[in-house]
């Protein structure tokens, strides 16, 4: 369901041999670029969340070796994770699932489709990039205050779009799941996933049968009128 997802190092724009302060400084400026009060850019969103997962990984230097090492799509795969595993290293802190319901019809769970999505989430809060805290009153000042955007908490609430690919041959009560667009639970963690709980309605009554039986019942009238009158 999830898209493949592009290599770290070309999401930040940054050379493989970038050191720590490379990797920030860029990661900074382009999440900048995407805060939506500076871009009507409608993939602004999925584009911070692209972003801040490279960055989780890079500005790691274990985390980042494991990843230069084995050249895994990155976090939220699990043979990335089961390689963190191995190296002995922690699994990243993953956000809270969304679970969201989907009524389909059966010809669409029979044949397939495509369907948008729209659902509450939880985002990581651009004006201080996750860590509740913002520095203040410049950013070369060692000084935090709470950020007021989030209240703190490293994340907003907000509403996200997903088109869902509906594959073909779906059952009643399946469920599918979409790596990564789920809750995100502020700095140094990767978004949970979405839930979707399909429900499939079932097949209405074809009204041509309908018809059809008023219409037998119409003809039957008529032909015991018919017998009556020719007695």
């Amino acid at each position: 369901m999830a898209a493949v997802k592009r290599d770290y190092y070309e999401v930040l724009g940054v050379p493989r041999d970038a050191d720590r302060q490379t990797i920030e400084r860029a990661f900074h400026d382009l999440a900048r670029k995407c805060h939506p009060d500076v871009t009507e850019d409608p993939d602004a969103d999925e584009r911070f969340r692209e972003l801040t997962e490279a960055y989780s990984v890079l500005a790691s230097p274990d985390v980042r070796n494991v990843y230069d090492r084995a050249g895994y799509r990155g976090r939220g795969d699990p043979a990335f994770e089961e390689a963190l595993s191995d190296a002995g290293l922690e699994a990243p802190r993953r956000g809270e699932n969304v679970h969201l319901d989907l009524e389909l019809r059966d010809f669409e769970a029979r044949e397939g489709t495509r369907r948008l999505v729209r659902y509450p989430v939880a985002v990581r809060c651009r004006a201080c990039m996750g860590h509740g805290s913002v520095h203040v009153p410049d950013p070369a000042s060692d000084l935090l205050d709470p950020c007021l955007r989030c209240d703190g908490r490293g994340v907003v609430q907000t509403e996200q779009s997903v088109r869902l690919r509906i594959p073909a041959g779906l059952q009643d009560e399946a469920q599918l799941r979409v790596r990564g667009e789920g809750n995100d639970g502020g700095v140094g963690s990767v978004p949970g996933d979405l839930l979707v709980h399909v429900h499939i309605l079932p097949s209405p009554k074809d009204p041509r049968v309908i018809r059809y039986l008023a219409l037998a019942l119409l003809l039957l009238a008529i032909m015991t009128l018919v017998v009556y009158l020719l007695r």
